[in-house]
């Protein structure tokens, strides 16, 4: 089977199937009460008074959102907070600079990294703690991917990464709740539109989305299934329409294109390159994580948080 817009996935079959589907949850920014900018408690912007202005702005923003956007095919690293002195600087405390960049731990983890980062992102004071971590930044956002690794696979064999429903029982931002759709077809029906759309109006609204990506048959029968997870942090109108800017695990960078090519491949050769390196390698969305609603239950994720 040729590679391109013919060729099967397996996400084409699921949804041909109604199986991952279902009506698309009505956008969480529409919603009373819906917060899309995290409320930053006392104790954290106390703890940052005195920091850097770089690392505080990372704590607050760890998207880098507030920054805007990066230029298209122009990728820049996603730097994590550090407020303490690392092991080489032992007996220097206080504020000193941005770690190392906000990438996977290993090949298994581009979801789990996804959901740390989407985690911080949602929650000054968990980002705080990373920044805070005596061990480093670098050591702290490794040992939270593999925390929430573990819970989100459970019995999922370890290899194969963070299923889609494992990633959608895990994510949250500030309040906000997840769930999951399988985006089928290079000519999408009108079900995967709407998952795409949905997608992006959150991500407009200021709600971060995990995307899946992968190949298809024409690139070998192991690409046809979801092999990738990035995070679409936001959405911007330009002069040149709406761009989205993405974070993208295995290389801890930022990158921004056109929503329409979230869409599906084609374009011109360097759009398409662009487009690759943004998905992490791979030229499909096949699934997305989308915000649902927010949690009731008075704690921002629903469990303790995690000990970084």
């Amino acid at each position: 089977m040729r590679a391109g817009r013919d060729a099967l996935r397996l996400t084409d079959l699921l949804e041909a199937a109604g199986l991952f589907c279902g009506p698309v949850p009505p956008p969480v920014a529409q919603r009373a009460g819906a917060r899309t900018t995290p409320r930053v408690p006392y104790a954290v912007e106390l703890a940052l008074r005195d920091a850097d202005p770089r690392v505080r702005q990372r704590v607050l923003d760890p998207l880098g959102r507030d920054q805007g956007a990066p230029r298209t095919g122009r990728p820049v690293p996603l730097f994590l907070p550090e407020l303490t002195a690392g092991p080489r600087s032992a007996g220097r405390p206080g504020p000193r600079r941005l770690a190392p960049e906000a990438r996977q731990v290993d090949e298994t983890t581009c979801g789990a990294a996804v959901l740390a980062v989407l985690r911080l992102a949602g929650d000054p004071a968990a980002a705080l703690a990373l920044a805070r971590d005596p061990r480093g930044a670098r050591h702290a956002f490794a040992a939270l991917q593999r925390q929430i690794h573990a819970r989100a696979r459970r019995v999922w064999p370890r290899r194969l990464g963070t299923p889609p429903w494992g990633a959608a029982r895990e994510a949250r931002f500030g309040s906000v709740r997840y769930t999951h759709r399988v985006v089928g077809r290079h000519e999408p029906s009108e079900g995967s539109r709407a998952v795409l759309r949905a997608a992006v109006v959150a991500a407009a609204a200021g709600v971060p989305v995990p995307l899946y990506t992968g190949g298809d048959l024409g690139h070998g029968a192991t690409t046809a299934v979801p092999r990738h997870v990035v995070l679409l942090t936001a959405v911007r109108d330009t002069s040149a329409g709406p761009i989205a800017t993405l974070y993208e695990p295995s290389s801890g960078a930022m990158h921004a294109l056109p929503v329409d090519a979230l869409r599906g491949p084609g374009g011109a050769p360097g759009a398409q390159a662009s487009r690759g390196r943004a998905l992490g390698g791979w030229p499909h969305v096949v699934w997305a994580v989308l915000p649902r609603e927010e949690d009731r239950s008075g704690s921002a994720w629903g469990h303790e948080h995690d000990t970084l």
